[in-house]
């Protein structure tokens, strides 16, 4: 009873920030209140000046089918963002990105022909939750830092890849598979509208599951948590499964909008997933993250990116800014963990 109570404190301790937020806003004006909107949801606003920005400098960013394109190119990068979003709240880190992408990708051009759209895809989603939870058992079994682990585990993902493909590109001809990447609802992409319902989704786990709720304790206060009787590494491996879940939705939805899949579909993915985050306020350090920043940092980096192509600027410049734009967050975050004392 007493572990229970003080694993409670610990949950209770980890959002109080957030909690006495909510609390003393009732008692500000509205000035202080619209500012304190403003410095939680920085990277929102950021996106909505950027698109103002350009709009007026190139009268094309704003038409139905080019913002359309920049949501659908979000998705890519954002689903499994969020999943590295809940990772990095709990602590961790995942290089596997490109791995998981290309193998659930693959089982997903492969058995569709002969099963069908909704057994591939469940095969596909099985097999993201199993490469997850096969993460977070090295990590925690064998006690190997999430960033060596991963790395590792996405190498023999990629073997795996190249063994059953026999190196080559697999197509996908299915139209429902097709469809999840290059398809539309009441004029959203699929891919956005998937990655709206895993930012949720998220949102929920976060608040309204056990291990969900422990996140962002184990992440902030790792040591506290195992003296609180927190069963931290099946925390660990929860947050690991559930980034391989939403990773393999990125796998489905990419094969469809690439109409193949092979072991390089996936490379870069694992850099921008944590670009994202970071961008959208998620702390490296842990404990700390918001889904809706990753969500707005996701469309951000397609918005600059959609916007250097306009510009006809070469894809080694979009890399520099995307480079510089991630050092510029992680300083920030630098100086706001300074500032706060818990560097």
């Amino acid at each position: 009873m007493e572990k229970i109570k003080v694993s409670n404190d610990i949950i209770d301790h980890s959002v109080e920030g957030e909690e006495s937020e909510n609390n003393s806003k009732s008692s500000l004006g509205l000035s202080s209140k619209v500012f304190m909107l403003l410095n939680k949801y920085t990277i929102v606003w950021i996106v909505v000046l950027t698109g103002i920005v350009l709009y007026f400098l190139n009268g094309n960013f704003a038409t139905f089918s080019n913002l359309t394109s920049v949501l659908r190119q979000s998705a890519f990068v954002g689903i499994g963002a969020i999943g590295m979003t809940f990772v990095i709240m709990g602590g961790g880190i995942d290089l596997s990105i490109p791995g998981i992408v290309s193998l659930t990708a693959v089982v997903t051009a492969m058995l569709v022909p002969s099963v069908g759209i909704l057994a591939a895809v469940l095969a596909a989603l099985l097999c993201g939750l199993a490469q997850g939870f096969l993460n977070g058992l090295v990590i925690t079994k064998l006690n190997i830092p999430p960033f060596v682990a991963t790395l590792g585990t996405g190498f023999v993902y990629l073997a795996i890849v190249f063994i059953i493909t026999n190196q080559q590109v697999i197509p996908v001809t299915s139209m429902d598979v097709l469809n999840l990447g290059v398809g539309s609802l009441l004029g959203i992409p699929i891919p956005f509208i998937i990655f709206v319902l895993c930012t949720v989704f998220c949102i929920y786990l976060t608040k309204y599951t056990r291990y969900g709720r422990f996140i962002r304790a184990v992440g902030s206060k790792m040591e506290a948590s195992v003296i609180a009787g927190v069963p931290v590494h099946r925390v660990i491996i929860f947050s690991f499964m559930v980034l391989g879940l939403m990773t393999s939705l990125t796998g489905v939805t990419l094969a469809g909008y690439l109409s193949a899949a092979n072991g390089t579909m996936g490379t870069g993915y694992e850099l921008q997933a944590i670009a994202a985050a970071v961008v959208g306020g998620t702390s490296l350090r842990g404990g700390n993250g918001t889904f809706i920043g990753t969500l707005a940092g996701s469309i951000f980096f397609a918005m600059i990116s959609n916007a250097l192509d306009l510009f006809g600027i070469g894809s080694y410049w979009q890399y520099i800014a995307t480079g510089l734009i991630i050092i510029f967050a992680i300083t920030l975050d630098g100086l706001k963990n300074k500032k706060s004392g818990t560097v």
